[in-house]
């Protein structure tokens, strides 16, 4: 067999797949304990920040698809709908993306939280006049319990939890993460087909538009996917 630029020329396409599986899944895991060591998951398994999806392990997506499910079922009016009353959630967003802060807002709301909103924070915020995200963050977390931060910066969403005294929610930073698509995608190809085991799973992608899709896979090769087409 010959090797070019790392693949094996003659190689049965499963074992290549099976192969890939692994350098993915043992890079997903080096990135959990990153994850553990920079302070977004507890000794306890409690996430106390949102960054990266590759901090979530199987276990950990079990409990928040558990509760997704369950969240699924609240009502107005119901018990459920006053879960975060008395919380403030502030959407601090340096980049535009509609569907992703709404979906936030709503969120809270239906679940009885309040909301401080800007769009467009790099331009009508104090970061206009140079303003360190950093500084930032220090001065909207006295506001919040929760602060859910879109940036186009890449590891974004890391300097503000390494700051943050309040939880951190990446909802997307630029060309790196987006860990809440990747588990809404992953939730659904779960909800919608039973399972995740023993699925063949396609990621069809623009790379420069499209880049969370690629952690849709992070997230789940937690599980026993069939085969990989990507």
């Amino acid at each position: 067999m010959l090797k070019t630029q790392g693949t094996t020329l003659g190689q049965p396409k499963a074992a290549l797949s099976a192969a890939r599986r692994v350098r993915v899944k043992a890079m997903g895991r080096r990135l959990q304990t990153r994850a553990s060591a920079n302070g977004y998951i507890n000794e306890q398994g409690q996430l106390l920040h949102v960054v990266e999806a590759q901090q979530f392990d199987r276990a950990t997506l079990s409990k928040v698809f558990e509760v997704t499910r369950e969240m699924e079922a609240v009502r107005p009016g119901s018990e459920g709908s006053k879960l975060l009353d008395g919380r403030l959630m502030s959407t601090l967003f340096y980049e535009p993306s509609t569907r992703t802060r709404l979906s936030f807002e709503s969120a809270m709301q239906k679940l009885g939280g309040a909301v401080l909103s800007t769009e467009s924070a790099g331009e009508y915020s104090s970061a206009a006049k140079g303003e360190s995200l950093e500084d930032t963050i220090r001065t909207v977390e006295g506001y919040s319990d929760v602060v859910v931060l879109r940036h186009f910066f890449s590891g974004s969403a890391a300097k503000a939890a390494a700051v943050a005294g309040c939880p951190i929610i990446n909802a997307g930073d630029g060309p790196g993460q987006h860990p809440t698509q990747a588990l809404l995608d992953t939730y659904t190809i779960q909800r919608e087909l039973g399972s995740i085991d023993g699925k063949r799973i396609a990621l069809v992608f623009d790379t420069a538009t499209m880049l969370s899709l690629c952690f849709v896979g992070f997230v789940a090769m937690e599980y026993s996917v069939l085969h990989w087409s990507g």
